[in-house]
């Protein structure tokens, strides 16, 4: 495949390279070459990149894509009332609704422009199912809350490491105030032995904060240092309710951080997550929607602009996060937060999961590309998808 006359080419290299008039020639799964006159063996597909950006593919740290039809269904609560509501529908939830819902979240992501997505959720080998048919790539987790959840999580885990695909597994702990010690230590126990990534929502409320503090008398954080679950595979949801101290604690163990500036606002948790302070001590941070039943769409444009705007008016400052910063969360650092490799920019040997956006309307004039892509791009300026070397999307329609 090769992508030719890129207008404007948004590497996402260590060097952060823009580059006018590029090409892009792709060879199986990866990019073989960027740069310019580049030609592709006869056959090969061509998408003509003429008056368009083309940029890596946007990476979805945390989401639940198997509540997609709960769409707008419980607007006007906050987190634990919400819960309440969304819990008493989920479990009417059959394997094939669970599937059929996971698809719809597919292609609204890939329609607005991402390759990668982090889910979480039941049914997993349906889920898997939904990835596979749409051919894009994931980490896949079955939610642990107990014995019986962790088993058919280890099930699952189990099962897909005989697949070959660009789907790979997580270990998915619930939360603190939902999952034991003895259960968080065989999450520990298990994400090590096969070197997989593992997950937890924290610091999510203030009531999740104080209510960890008395029942363990610890912070969340430092309660999960306690027990050894922070590490460089450790990737914490929300922590919007932690203290610096907690900051340097995930910072010195390599954890990492998954921010959902959308769903918390949405859902009233209160609080800033402290992402200025995050960056200070260098922890990586990605970017999520978390599901549609707490966003309500899976619009990583949105999220990069509400991001960056909830912590510069936050901090009265705006330089308190950049656009190159925010652009960073939603392609590279959250790739690294997935614990994927070759993914999150444009270079040569990285996996070909690349975007392109039209070059008109509301991303017209470019005085500064990376500017717009973060505060004036929406997902629907998407115009195409290749996902692993593979269209997925051509001329804002699927391929298949």
């Amino acid at each position: 495949m090769l992508l030719k006359n890129c207008q404007l080419l948004l590497t996402q290299d260590a060097n952060r390279r823009i580059i006018g008039n590029a090409d892009v020639l792709i060879e199986g799964s990866t990019i073989k070459k960027v740069g310019r006159g580049l030609k592709a063996g006869r056959g090969a597909d061509t998408i003509d990149c003429a008056g368009k950006i083309v940029m890596p593919g946007l990476v979805n740290t945390h989401t639940h894509l198997g509540m997609h039809s709960l769409r707008g269904a419980k607007d006007d609560a906050e987190l634990f009332d919400w819960l309440k509501g969304i819990e008493a529908t989920e479990k009417k939830f059959t394997a094939k609704q669970v599937k059929e819902n996971t698809i719809a979240g597919l292609k609204e992501a890939v329609r607005f422009g991402t390759t990668t997505v982090y889910d979480s959720y039941k049914f997993p080998e349906e889920r898997l199912g939904a990835f596979e048919k749409m051919g894009v790539r994931g980490v896949l987790s079955s939610t642990v809350t107990d014995e019986k959840t962790f088993r058919a999580s280890e099930n699952f885990l189990n099962s897909l490491k005989k697949r070959h695909g660009i789907v790979k597994g997580a270990v998915a702990a619930n939360a603190v105030y939902s999952c034991s010690k003895e259960i968080l230590r065989k999450v520990i126990e298990y994400s090590d032995a096969n070197r997989l990534l593992r997950r937890i929502h924290i610091g999510e409320t203030r009531k999740d904060r104080f209510d960890t503090l008395q029942r363990h008398g610890r912070l969340a954080v430092e309660y999960l240092d306690s027990i050894g679950f922070l590490a460089e595979n450790c990737l914490l949801v929300h922590c919007i309710w932690i203290t610096k101290g907690e900051i340097r604690k995930i910072a010195m163990a390599g954890a990492m951080v998954s921010h959902n500036p959308v769903s918390n606002m949405k859902l009233a948790s209160g609080g800033v997550m402290p992402l200025t302070e995050m960056l200070d001590e260098k922890v990586c941070v990605g970017l999520g929607t978390d599901s549609v039943a707490s966003n309500n769409n899976l619009d990583l444009f949105e999220e990069m602009k509400i991001a960056a705007l909830l912590h510069r008016h936050h901090k009265w400052d705006a330089n308190a996060v950049t656009a190159q910063q925010v652009l960073d969360m939603a392609t590279i650092d959250g790739a690294k937060c997935l614990g994927i490799g070759n993914v999150g920019s444009i270079a040569e040997g990285n996996f070909a999961d690349i975007i392109t956006l039209s070059l008109d309307e509301n991303l017209l004039p470019v005085n500064d590309i990376v500017s717009n892509i973060v505060f004036a791009a929406q997902g629907m300026n998407v115009n195409d998808v290749v996902i692993d070397g593979k269209a997925v999307l051509r001329d804002r329609s699927f391929v298949h």
